[in-house]
Order: C-alpha cells, then structure tokens, then sequence
C-alpha cells in the first residue's frame, strides 16, 4: 500500500476552495457543513433544517468553485429525505460537473432515538449505500462517510473508491469535545479498515486532530493513507489568524507611542505603566535620604537596577555601591567578606560613606543575619579577629525575591530594620503595555538604532507571562535581533515556544508542559537552554556563577 500522504479539503466557499486547489489539494469536498462554518457557525449546524442542504451546496459550488479548480470537486450530499430522488439527485450532480459524491452529512453520527427511527424506516446508511451505488453506476466517484468495519465493507461492495473514518466532529472552540486521543483514534481507524483492499483509498476525518502534525501523527500509526481538513482549514485558522490581526492592531498605537521614545536617565526602570511611574516616583522621593530600604520583586523584576538607580539619585554618588550577594556568603568565609579581617576591609566598611547593596538579603545565613543586624542599628561592625568595633557609615538598600516576613529564618527584627522604607517592583505580567517600550530600549542597546518589530512578533511579546520577567525579555530580545535581518519576526522568538516544567523526580525541566512559573523553574530552563553550562547560564540570568551554584544547591537542581 503507497503511504504517500493524500489531503481532502472541506470547503464552504470559492475562497477556501481556490487556496486548498492551489495547496495541492488532492480532493475538494463541497459541503454544506463549511457554507456554515464560513458563516460563523459550527459543523453541527449541518443537521439543523435551515434550508435544502443539496441545493445549497449546488448554489455556492456552480457559483464559486466548479470549473476554477484543478481537483476533483465533490458534492455533499443528504439523502434522508425519503421524498428525494437519489437516481435524479445523482443525475443532476454528475450535469452541474462534480466529479463525485460523498454522503454528508453522515447519518451515522447520529445517536439516540433519532438514529433508531432512521435506521428502522429505511432513510439512515441504507440510503447513503444507495447514493454511492446510483453514482458509481454513472460513472461518478464516491467518497464515503463510515464509523464502522461493517459500514466500510458495505460502501466498498456498493461501489465506494475511497473510504473516509470519521471519527466525530473536531474538537475545538465551538464547543464540540472529543473523547479520542491521537493513539485512540488511530487505533480506531484501524478497527473500521480492517479487511478493506488495497486499491481503495483511505482516509480520516474529525475527532483530536486539530493540526497537520496530528494528522500526520495518525497516518503514522493506523492505515489512514491521508486525511480531511474541515474546520482544521477553516475555522480553526482563520479564527487564530483573525485574532492575531486583531490583537496586532491593538498593539500596534502602544508600539507607535513608544517609538521615538528617548532612552531615559531611569533606564532600568523602563516604562509608562501607572505602576512603574509609581515605582520612578518612590525612587525620587526616597533618592535624597538615608534610610534603609527594602526592593522587592520577582526575580528578574530589576531590584538591583533599580537600587543603583537610587543610589546614583542620592547624595552618596560620589563612591560607587558596593554590591553584596548574599547567597554567596557562606558560613565559611562569608562574616570575612562581610565583615572583613584584621588584615582587610569587608563590603560594610568598604561601603562606608557610600551605599551598600545587599541582593537577597533573605539568603543571609542567621549568624550573618546577626551580624547586618549590628551594623543596621548602631552602624557598627567588628572584623574578623579583632576584638574593637569600627564605626561605618553607610546606606543599606536591600532587595529579596520574597517577602521577609514569610521565611521561617529570616529574624523579624532585621526586617523592620531594614524596611525603614520598602518599594514593591511588579513582575512584567502585570504591565504588559510597559514590554513594546523595554523592547525597543533593549533593542536599542544592542543595535545602537531603534529596532523594527513584527506585528505578529510583538503581539507574541505582548501574550507570553514572561516568569524570569525584564531579565528574560532582554535575553529574547537580544536573541532574536542577533538572529533577525533587519526585522524582528515571530521566527526569531524561538525560545518562546519552550514550555518546561520542572519534573519532581530529578529537578529537571521536561518538555511539552506549561510554563515555568517560579525561580526554581526559570533556573532549571536556563540550564537545560545552556546544556547545564553553569557559565553560560549565569550570564544569560544575570548573575554570578556562585550565585547560581548556591540556587542550584538551595533549590536541589541536581545536574
């Protein structure tokens, strides 16, 4: 049996018909079911009696397909009507210039009393079988509707060259569920092909496959040579592409009103939303003071950014701030880099007269917590070794990833030392207006020129959660323009399309699952981007190579 792959197309209109002719459609199936969902309806509407299925697809075929395409057009056809003459019917498709028939809508996926009383007077499959019979009599081909081996026997004996499974309607935003997976299906098929010749042809329409990927899928692993797209070519399409457009629209006055936007002295803190010109204003009203200060946020969020930012805002700019990364202090040697020794100024006192910034204070160890605790009240700190104190002055701007109050080790008495004043960063799904403006910045960064961006590429911009926040966006930016020609497409957004969880048993993100949501899960996507590079990984996250040790240890990340 040849397992080249043969494509049906369902269609409701000259439109659909011409660009699946075009595609290399090897069938066009005219079907009332695709007038209807053109129209905006679903498939199911095909069974209602809104008018004369026959004649309608006879109106819409003569007037918009017959005679403009290159395959074989089929008519779908009803013969329940027991006043109908299916001799006549058939006569009358063959004049218009069908190449053949199909029995549509089946009346085999129908259920319950109305399929019984069908069946027991004669006007169910009986009659379809009757369809075929009076069009391979005249030389006409038939496609054939089947959900059953006996069924598909049946249309083989009455004369039927090609036998379609149908496996129910497609699943998908029109309500319409589907209790087949791809493997059940396929394992269906199988069941209903049984015993069916070779030179018959066999296809699959319906049910789970929504994409050309799951139809192959079936024809893999079942005796499906092809497959029929109904609403997979239709609706499903156009409604996705439908929304895109509109969405991109919708984007496009936010990417206009930014464009020429100059890059501001608040670079790091990038955008127009109310909360992060809330966020700009705190920054200015806390620049001129010395009280301790407390940024929190999502990792990712800028809290550091935006403590320099604060930093470089107030009275002690004239020496630069020393940054403290406290999940690298260790109980080993983390009071001599904070504290210092005998022979050797530590970060507090280093930062005298200046600013220090402590990056996830919560990681502070209890006796390092013990020993900020000193130098925040009283100012006041002892090196290693030595047995006098040193007065240092200096401001503390502390940020964290979580809220204090909820570590069960973190002493509340330091949080309130160190919240004096405390500013909240949003993560970016909360200001989705803000990522057409941080992408033009970072664009700019990497360009030295204002980048250009699809529409559809920001509208993917503009719909993914971004879970590692500004930190991620800049990497995926800077990624795709050193990847794109000019122009930002949604091609070069590839790492948007990887979905990792990370998996309980070894720490380790899987594929095919929903998007990480947590640290712990950005981290693990990072490594498993990089190949489990710890280098390469802490620089696309923005972070030293001993800070990610420490995360890969606290969060059991066992590569």
């Amino acid at each position: 049996m040849s397992r080249d792959f043969r494509f049906g197309a369902v269609v409701g209109s000259g439109m659909t018909a011409q660009a699946a002719d075009s595609a290399g459609a090897d069938y066009l199936l005219a079907l009332n079911a695709g007038r209807f969902r053109v129209q905006g309806a679903s498939s199911l509407t095909s069974y209602l009696p809104v008018r004369s299925a026959n004649d309608w697809v006879f109106e819409f075929a003569e007037r918009e397909i017959l005679g403009r395409c290159k395959a074989p057009v089929f008519a779908g056809l009803s013969v329940s009507d027991p006043g109908l003459d299916i001799a006549a019917l058939v006569d009358r498709t063959r004049e218009l210039g069908f190449s053949g028939v199909c029995n549509f809508p089946p009346t085999s996926l129908l259920d319950g009393r109305i399929a019984t009383v069908l069946d027991r007077e004669g006007l169910g499959f009986d009659r379809e079988l009757e369809l075929v019979r009076q069009a391979s009599a005249r030389g006409l081909q038939a496609l054939a509707h089947v959900v059953s081996n006996a069924q598909a026997h049946a249309m083989v004996q009455a004369g039927a060259g090609t036998i379609c499974v149908n496996i129910g309607f497609t699943g998908g935003s029109t309500g319409v569920s589907t209790r087949w997976s791809v493997e059940s299906a396929a394992a269906q098929i199988n069941r209903i092909l049984a015993g069916i010749p070779a030179p018959i042809e066999k296809l699959c329409i319906g049910g789970p496959i929504t994409s050309p990927e799951k139809a192959l899928a079936v024809t893999r692993i079942s005796r499906a040579q092809g497959y029929i797209a109904g609403s997979t070519l239709d609706r499903i399409p156009l409604e996705q592409t439908l929304r895109d457009v509109a969405e991109s629209f919708k984007a496009i006055p936010r990417l206009a009103a930014v464009e020429a936007a100059e890059t501001t002295a608040d670079a790091a803190l990038v955008g127009s939303s109310h909360s992060m010109q809330e966020a700009r204003r705190r920054l200015r009203d806390l620049a001129h003071r010395d009280d301790p200060v407390l940024i929190r946020g999502e990792t990712g969020t800028g809290k550091t950014l935006a403590a320099r930012v604060l930093h470089g805002s107030g009275r002690r700019t004239r020496r630069a701030p020393v940054v403290i990364d406290c999940p690298s202090l260790t109980e080993q040697d983390g009071s001599a880099l904070l504290l210092g020794t005998a022979t050797s100024r530590g970060a507090l006192e280093l930062a005298s007269g200046g600013t220090a910034i402590l990056e996830e204070v919560v990681a502070l160890s209890p006796g390092h917590q013990g020993q900020l605790l000193r130098f925040a009240d009283e100012g006041l700190i002892q090196r290693i070794g030595e047995t006098s104190a040193r007065q240092v002055r200096a401001r503390i701007i502390a940020t964290s990833s979580i809220d204090p109050r909820s570590s069960d080790h973190f002493r509340r008495d330091l949080y309130f030392r160190l919240a004096a004043e405390e500013l909240a960063l949003p993560p970016l799904r909360e200001r989705p207006d803000d990522i057409p403006e941080l992408a033009l910045h970072f664009g700019r960064e990497a360009l030295g020129d204002t980048p250009r961006f699809t529409n559809a590429a920001l509208r993917r911009l503009l719909e993914y959660d971004w879970p590692g926040n500004v930190r991620e966006l800049r990497h995926i930016v800077r990624r795709a323009i050193n990847s794109a020609d000019g122009i930002v497409g949604q091609r070069h957004l590839g790492p948007l399309d990887q979905n990792i969880l990370s998996d309980v048993n070894t720490g380790l993100p899987q594929a095919g699952a929903e998007r990480p949501r947590t640290e712990r899960d950005w981290i693990a996507d990072a490594l498993l981007r990089n190949g489990f590079h710890r280098g390469k990984t802490a620089q696309e996250l923005g972070m030293s190579t001993r800070t990610l040790y420490n995360k890969i240890n606290k969060y059991r990340l066992e590569v």
